[in-house]
C-alpha cells in the first residue's frame, strides 16, 4: 500500500482520498532555462541600467520619514553621462506624475539636489548647458503643450475588445495632465518655476475667447492648478490683482450655458474656496508622515468604535426601563420580543469586547447594567408569579 502510493502521482492519491477520479491530460510541461541565467544577467548591467535601477529603487522607497537618507543615496548615483541624466530626469518625473498626492515632496527633491546634480555641455553648438532643471521643465513643458501625443496610442485602440484597455489608457492619460499641472504649481512654490509661466498656463486654461464654451479637462486642470498655487498667488499683492482678473473671467464661464454641469460645479468650488481663504472644507489628503497616518488610524477607529457603544449603551438603557416599565403593569415571565433585543444586544457588545480592547472598560460598564436590569426584570416577574 505504501509502495502504491508512491508510485502514484502526488495529485491522483489526493484526488482519490477526497472521492474524485484523477485523469492525466498530458505529460507535464518542462521548464525552459534561459541560455543567460538571470544571477549572470544581473552581474552584467551596463553603467547605465545599474544608475536607473538604483534610481528606481530610491524613488519607490522615497517618504517624508526617508527623504534626506534618500535623498543623499540620489545624489551618489554615478551620473557620468547627458544620456543618464536624461533617463534620470524622466524617472523622477514619471514617479511624480503618478503620485500627484505626493507631488510636494517630489518637488522638495528636485530643489534640493538640482544644484548638485552635474551639469553637461551642450550637445549642439551655441546651445545651452544640459542641467536637470531644464530637463525636468522640458518635460513638463511637453506634457502641458503637447498632451495630443499622449492620445496616439488611445486613438490607436478602435477594436470592440480593447473598450477596457482604452478606458485605462484614458485615466493614465488623465492621472499624467493633472499630475503635471499639480508638478508644476508645487515646482513654482519651490521657486524652480518663474512665476510668469505660471500665468501664461492660466492664461491658456481660461482661452482667450469669453464666449466659447471651455473644455471639460482644462476646467479641471485650472481648478487643479489654482488648487495648488492659488494661496501663494494671492500672498503677492500684484499676483493678487492677477488672481481678481481671472476670477472674474471664470465668474463669466460659470454664466455660460453651454457649459457641463460638472465643469460648473467645478468652477463654482473653487470661488467658494477662494472667498474662504482657500481653506478647504474637507481636510486634503497628503503627504504626511507614516507614522502620524498610523496615528490617525488608530484613533479614528477607537474614537468611532467608542462613539457607536455608547449610542448603543443608551439605546439599551432606555431599552431596559421601558421592558422592566412593562414587566410592573403585566406581571408576567414570559419572555417576550423585547427581551430578545435585549439578549441580542448584549451579544453584541460581547462581540465588540473581543475585537475593541481599548473600549474594555467601557463595554464592562454596559455588561454590569444589562445583569443589573435583567435581575430585576427577572425580580419583578417572580414577584408577580408568587402574587398570583
Amino acid at each position: 500500500m505504501v509502495q502504491e502510493e508512491f508510485i502514484n502521482h502526488p495529485m491522483e492519491t489526493a484526488c482519490r482520498s477526497c472521492g474524485f477520479e484523477y485523469k492525466e491530460v498530458g505529460p507535464p510541461f518542462a521548464l525552459v532555462k534561459a541560455k543567460v541565467p538571470w544571477s549572470a544577467r544581473r552581474g552584467n548591467l551596463s553603467e547605465k541600467e545599474r544608475v536607473l535601477k538604483k534610481v528606481k529603487g530610491i524613488l519607490n522607497k522615497l517618504t517624508l520619514e526617508k527623504f534626506e537618507l534618500l535623498k543623499g543615496q540620489l545624489l551618489d548615483t554615478r551620473i557620468t553621462t547627458a544620456d543618464i541624466l536624461k533617463d534620470v530626469t524622466s524617472l523622477i518625473f514619471r514617479k511624480a506624475v503618478s503620485e500627484p498626492t505626493f507631488c510636494s515632496m517630489y518637488a522638495q527633491l528636485c530643489y534640493e539636489v538640482h544644484d548638485y546634480l552635474p551639469s553637461f555641455p551642450a550637445e549642439e553648438p551655441g546651445g545651452r548647458n544640459i542641467i536637470f532643471r531644464r530637463l525636468l521643465l522640458n518635460n513638463c513643458q511637453q506634457v502641458f503643450e503637447d498632451p495630443d501625443s499622449l492620445r496616439v496610442e488611445i486613438a490607436r485602440l478602435t477594436g470592440p475588445d480593447q473598450v477596457m484597455e482604452r478606458g485605462d489608457q484614458d485615466m493614465i492619460f488623465k492621472l499624467i495632465t493633472l499630475g503635471n499641472i499639480r508638478l508644476i504649481g508645487e515646482l513654482m512654490k519651490a521657486r524652480m518655476v518663474p512665476e510668469k509661466i505660471v500665468h501664461h498656463i492660466i492664461k491658456e486654461l481660461l482661452g482667450s475667447d469669453k464666449k466659447a464654451c471651455p473644455d471639460e479637462e482644462h476646467i479641471e486642470a485650472l481648478c487643479q492648478f489654482f488648487n495648488t498655487v492659488g494661496k501663494h498667488l494671492d500672498e503677492n499683492p500684484g499676483s493678487c490683482r492677477m488672481n481678481d482678473t481671472y476670477f472674474i473671467q471664470i465668474k463669466d464661464r460659470v454664466a455660460n450655458p453651454e457649459l457641463t454641469p460638472r465643469s460648473k460645479f467645478m468652477l463654482l468650488d473653487l470661488i467658494a474656496l477662494r472667498s474662504n481663504n482657500w481653506a478647504p472644507r474637507r481636510g486634503e489628503v497628503g503627504d504626511v508622515p507614516c507614522d502620524i497616518w498610523h496615528w490617525q488610524d488608530a484613533s479614528t477607529n477607537y474614537l468611532s468604535n467608542l462613539s457607536y457603544i455608547r449610542a448603543e449603551t443608551e439605546k439599551l438603557e432606555s431599552e431596559m426601563k421601558r421592558i422592566a416599565l412593562e414587566g410592573q403593569q403585566k406581571q408576567t415571565c414570559k419572555l417576550s420580543d423585547e427581551d430578545m433585543n435585549v439578549t441580542r444586544m448584549t451579544m453584541l457588545l460581547t462581540a465588540l469586547l473581543q475585537d475593541n480592547k481599548d473600549c474594555k472598560n467601557e463595554i464592562l460598564k454596559v455588561l454590569k447594567l444589562t445583569v443589573a436590569i435583567l435581575f430585576a426584570i427577572l425580580c419583578v416577574c417572580v414577584v408577580g408569579v408568587m402574587k398570583k
